[in-house]
């Protein structure tokens, strides 16, 4: 804390007090999304695995990784 003036000891205990307050709530807001991450992780993924399987059901849709797996499992055959 640099100023034009010398900090009173009550300067100084606000100014560490609003820096740990403010290390505790960025330490909390951390924690809080590395537990969120999961569940998450897992709605969206099953969000992803409904829409496909909507989207093969009504349409027949086979996803881009499918079709360059079915690819390269049929260039192996061609190769052997």
């Amino acid at each position: 804390m640099v100023g034009c003036f010398a900090a009173t000891p009550k300067n100084l205990a606000m100014a560490i007090a609003c820096s740990l307050s403010g290390a505790v709530m960025l330490a909390v807001g951390a924690h809080l999304s590395y537990v969120n991450v999961e569940p998450q992780r897992a709605r969206t993924l099953a969000r992803d695995k409904l829409v496909l399987d909507t989207l093969r059901k009504k349409y027949g849709y086979i996803p881009p990784s499918e079709v360059r797996r079915m690819a390269r499992s049929n260039s192996n055959k061609e190769h052997n």
